[in-house]
């Protein structure tokens, strides 16, 4: 008999990313989560690319490898790994020979890039650092973005740094240096391509700039100077060195512009959106907790004249080829039901990928680009999903508010019985999706007995730029109506579900909403918020992107308390009836610990029954890359909360 998904099995999954190719192997990232040592760790392996045969260990045992990258002569492997307190530089010949460490800063080392037609590598590092003062020190502060998620107050007076390293005799030497933070994505033999915020000074300026860095010493160029206020990244060169192509969006409206491809020549000239025709979202945006490590490219050169993009569409993520120089329509390489998590372009036929289903945790395969044929070449995790009972959602689609097309998938219990409770599990976001990747969450819940109710309302990803702007000044409207409407199309999808045994959960957005349903509607028995926003003052002035993501996304600043009150669920926690359970981390400057603990002082003081818990040494990212002893434990907790508050049959 299969076996139901557990909170421990996150230590049996085994997700891949990073796949590149040297025509005769695979290599690739492989991670995992430690039960003893409590973290997460990663190791560069290879496969043949014939058929996945003769699997081999690349990196040390003891690093945990970060970013992988092989030289265009296909003669080295550079990747980043953690050694003790910092991450360094590793290289090791493909020919033969041991890693060897190239090198012990006392600065994090990342973003190996190498040139395009040699072994020459570049990568980035800083200067500069403070050293610990031997008693507390003060913090001063005088900047509005002085802290963020996952790293706390933010370094100052550092020095940002691309170094280039020469395989042949090993020589170290700047080529680039900044005094604020900047990200290389591409290099020839003439200069780098990096980005960086284009205005750094301006405190309510978001734009970043895609720039190319000359080694003749010409001023840097901002590449998409046609569009200066937009946001752009991952410039990627041709073989030939004369134009880029890159992910961005124009900001037309801030924070939710669809991101598409560009290009553009390197003298800044012939800027053009080659997505422009298709309201689509380059990019992938999928709301699962099972990936780790992947290198999030999303554009990349197939030929000269032939670029590749990740595009979400309908919960999937497929890789998707077209011409950046004809009208010719768009071409789906890797479609279906799937998420396509990584790729590496081997050559002009050959693509190495990465992908996920909704019960495939991670598998590596090869396309044949001509034939459209793919082989499967590795699936780490065939063991586990053959032992366990894993559930495919069913698609649903409904009328919405407005009678918006709304589409959802509903994963029934493992074990059928007359009746079952049900849970609303709502994303985040809200600019994300639900969709066809395995969510290991979902099969735990499907597992215990619980059907699982996934719903992308209006303001999620996928579905065009007027379905994800649709939120913007409107929290808490369509939305809220879109989900209540979603699971009524479940109950009647579903006649098992008994409608008194609803529970509803959800984090960051989905928190928020959580929160909003709780003090809007009674017709759930049970509620979990995690890592919610309950109060968009208070939110404003000390989440890390409070000050500009309020505005953004309500279309209130601090001009309108009332109006900001208004979208705030505390101010109607007295209508509250439903017993809920406040999960946050202590570190998660996202969504500040202090908006779920006014939210369970409310409800102490509106006599709702609560119960709130902190997880120490935890971000707004617990959920997905937190500690894992946390991880299993907030499960249990979710799973516990809803079972211990669902009716008993003598209450029903």
């Amino acid at each position: 008999m299969a076996l139901a998904v557990q909170p421990e099995d996150l230590f049996a999954l085994r997700p891949l990313a990073q796949p590149v190719s040297d025509g005769q192997r695979v290599y690739f990232v492989e991670s995992q989560l430690d039960q003893l040592q409590n973290k997460s760790v990663a190791a560069v392996f290879s496969v043949d690319l014939k058929d996945g045969s003769d699997r081999r260990r690349w990196s040390p045992a003891d690093v945990q490898v970060a970013q992988l990258a092989l030289s265009p002569s296909h003669r080295y492997l550079a990747f980043t790994g953690k050694v003790g307190e910092h991450t360094q530089l590793f290289m090791v010949p493909l020919d033969g020979g041991a890693p060897e460490q190239v090198t012990r800063g006392d600065a994090d080392v990342q973003q190996p890039v190498w040139e395009t037609h040699a072994d020459v590598l570049y990568f980035q590092t800083t200067t500069g650092a403070i050293e610990q003062p031997t008693w507390p020190e003060p913090h001063v502060i005088d900047h509005l973005h002085y802290q963020e998620n996952g790293r706390g107050l933010l370094p100052q007076g550092l020095t940002y740094q691309c170094i280039r390293y020469n395989c042949a005799n090993r020589d170290q030497s700047v080529v680039l240096e900044r005094s604020t933070a900047f990200n290389v994505t591409a290099a020839s033999d003439q200069g780098l391509v990096y980005d960086t915020k284009r205005l750094p000074l301006d405190e309510h300026d978001f734009s970043t700039g895609v720039y190319w860095h000359s080694f003749a010493g010409a001023g840097d160029v901002l590449l998409n100077q046609q569009l200066p206020a937009g946001s752009f990244g991952q410039g990627r060169l041709t073989a030939s060195g004369d134009r880029v192509v890159m992910w961005g969006q124009d900001n037309h409206v801030p924070n939710v512009s669809q991101f598409h491809a560009w290009t553009v020549k390197i003298d800044g000239t012939a800027l053009t959106d080659v997505t422009a025709t298709r309201d689509v979202e380059v990019g992938n945006m999928l709301a699962i907790d099972s990936q780790q490590r992947l290198s999030n490219q999303f554009v990349a050169w197939l030929t000269p004249t032939r670029i590749l993009t990740l595009e979400n569409i309908h919960g999937r993520v497929q890789l998707v080829v077209q011409s950046d120089q004809d009208p010719a329509p768009a071409r789906v390489l890797l479609g279906g039901d799937r998420a396509i998590t990584d790729f590496g372009v081997v050559d002009a036929q050959t693509i190495v990928f990465t992908e996920t289903t909704m019960t495939h945790v991670s598998r590596l395969g090869v396309l044949n680009v001509a034939t459209g044929v793919e082989r499967q070449l590795v699936n780490p995790n065939a063991t586990y999903e053959a032992k366990h009972a894993l559930v495919a959602g069913q698609r649903f689609t409904f009328a919405g508010a407005e009678d918006w097309p709304i589409e959802g998938w509903y994963f029934p219990p493992v074990q059928e019985t007359p009746t079952h409770p049900a849970v609303l599990y709502v994303h985040g976001g809200p600019q994300v999706d639900f969709g066809y990747g395995f969510y290991h969450e979902l099969q735990y819940l499907a597992g215990q007995g619980y059907g699982v109710i996934t719903i992308n309302p209006r303001g999620g990803n996928s579905y065009g730029q007027d379905f994800e702007t649709a939120v913007i000044g409107h929290y808490g409207e369509g939305d809220f109506e879109d989900l209540m409407l979603g699971v009524n199309a479940a109950l009647a999808l579903d006649s098992r579900i008994d409608e008194r045994q609803l529970c509803v959960t959800g984090g960051s957005y989905g928190g928020f909403m959580t929160n909003w349903i709780e003090t809007h509607t009674s017709r759930f028995a049970a509620a979990v918020t995690q890592r919610s926003i309950s109060n968009w003052i208070s939110f404003y002035g000390t989440s890390d992107i409070g000050y500009y993501f309020t505005p953004w996304e309500l279309q209130q600043d601090m001009s309108d308390i009332s109006a900001l009150w208004r979208f705030s669920p505390l101010a109607y926690v007295k209508q509250a009836t439903t017993p809920l359970l406040v999960l946050h981390g202590t570190n998660d400057l996202r969504c500040p610990a202090t908006q779920g603990e006014e939210f369970y002082v409310g409800l102490k003081e509106a006599g709702v029954e609560t119960q709130l818990v902190l997880y120490p040494e935890s971000t707004h990212e617990l959920s997905r890359s937190g500690l894992p002893n946390l991880r299993v434990d907030r499960l249990k907790r979710i799973q516990q909360w809803f079972q211990d508050h669902l009716p008993h049959e003598e209450e029903i």
